[in-house]
């Protein structure tokens, strides 16, 4: 097989999985859908979460299939964090149900020639994203995952793209060159607030040569106290070789993550949800074993940004921690022994 077929190959399986499903609102009442496209960046000297996001709007007076359109942009320099939550008016909105080709106003996320083009430019920050991401392996897709008192949450995964292009932050512009990127497309009738939490990470290796990708998901009751599904999932060069499920994993957490002053976006939401403590383990170990093959790795977490969603149901607030660190894996998976380093960026979700 060519290395050109191969990219082929793996454009077209990203073509019919990561696309967008739209909500049924508008046509059989069902309301509370949710989907989001969301891409994860390490370069030299900033990391950069681009999310677009697309919700029924559920308010009382709003026309019956109107929908939120949301970008949310977090960039995190020697500076700090940066980033903003921007929002359009339905006429500025253009979604293709069954692709990705999403225009927010000017801003864009197209899946065109085997890579994601994204452009963001913040009207109110001084921040712009030009960047073409190209998938590496092949995505993996997680259908009608439960949670305690609600629709179901729908899943694809890539974890594994490289990026090029630039990121403007202020008067710095930070080329990008074989960088590597993570994204995920999210889907579903499920409700914030409601009786669900979740912890999500990806690592990639420093060394670009090594072919190991990886993915770790937990979804929980909201007081963290019982498991609803957990996995890691692992890529040996463009293909998923090992999956690790539920009773194969043992989870730890060490320490709390203290942030002096977290970073929060929409910046107003800081004054509904102005805590300073957090419920982010410094240390997330996860041990994995099963049918004599075994995985082990310790996310180290160095700094957090925070995205504050009001409930759809209640006055309460669902938190979303976006953090920042290190990881560091080791294991022995089908007769090979396999380990790396990377930084990586893991989501802490809840109240």
């Amino acid at each position: 097989m060519t290395a050109q077929s191969l990219e082929g190959r793996i454009a077209a399986a990203v073509t019919a999985r990561d696309y967008f499903r739209r909500s049924q609102f508008g046509l059989t009442g069902r309301s509370g859908h949710k989907e989001w496209l969301h891409f994860a960046v390490y370069a030299d000297g900033v990391d950069l979460l681009v999310n677009f996001s697309l919700v029924d709007d559920i308010r009382p007076r709003a026309p019956r299939g109107a929908e939120l359109a949301r970008i949310t942009v977090l960039v995190r320099t020697k500076d700090g964090w940066d980033g903003d939550v921007e929002g359009f008016p339905s006429e500025r909105v253009h979604v293709r149900g069954g692709r990705t080709d999403v225009s927010f106003a000017e801003n864009h996320v197209r899946f065109l020639d085997g890579a994601f083009r994204i452009r963001v430019s913040l009207s109110r920050r001084p921040i712009e994203v030009d960047l073409a991401l190209v998938p590496e392996v092949f995505p993996s897709e997680a259908n009608n995952i439960d949670v305690e008192d609600g629709p179901a949450i729908h899943w694809m995964v890539l974890p594994r793209l490289s990026a090029r292009g630039t990121v403007r932050v202020g008067a710095r512009l930070h080329p990008l060159s074989n960088a590597p990127a993570y994204h995920d497309h999210n889907w579903g009738n499920f409700r914030w607030g409601k009786n669900f939490a979740w912890e999500w990470g990806y690592a990639l290796p420093d060394d670009r040569t090594c072919p190991y990708s990886v993915v770790f998901v937990r979804l929980m009751d909201r007081g963290h106290r019982t498991d609803l599904m957990q996995a890691v999932f692992l890529w040996d060069g463009p293909r998923q070789i090992r999956v690790f499920r539920d009773s194969e994993l043992r989870v730890r957490h060490e320490g709390l993550l203290a942030p002096e002053r977290p970073f929060k976006l929409p910046r107003a939401m800081a004054l509904v949800a102005p805590e300073h403590s957090t419920d982010v383990p410094r240390v997330l170990a996860v041990e994995a074993a099963g049918r004599g093959d075994t995985l082990e790795f310790e996310f180290r977490a160095e700094d957090l940004a925070q995205v504050v969603i009001p409930n759809d149901d209640d006055l309460g607030v669902t938190i979303i921690n976006e953090v920042s660190g290190d990881l560091a894996l080791s294991g022995e998976v089908a007769g090979r022994k396999l380990s790396f380093s990377g930084r990586s960026i893991c989501e802490f979700l809840g109240a």
